[in-house]
């Protein structure tokens, strides 16, 4: 079970990276936050699974991702 959830973990982190790169290109620009990803591009994820830490750090500078497998 550690091994499916550290892919979900993995595919997730992905998926972030994928989207964020789709913004800057289509934008110009990185997303200010986790929510407007998924308010303008519809990314979703299980927030009960994961937390998901978001820091821009500037509109040209890739944001600094970190997720996070909660404990249930």
């Amino acid at each position: 079970m550690a091994d499916s959830k550290e892919e979900e973990k993995r595919s997730l982190e992905e998926a972030l990276q994928r989207e964020i790169v789709q913004c800057y290109v289509l934008e110009g620009h990185y997303p200010d936050s986790l929510s407007y990803l998924e308010e303008q591009y519809g990314f979703s994820y299980d927030k009960e699974q994961f937390f998901v830490d978001y820091q821009l750090l500037g509109a040209n500078i890739m944001p600094d991702v970190t997720v996070i497998e909660r404990k249930n």
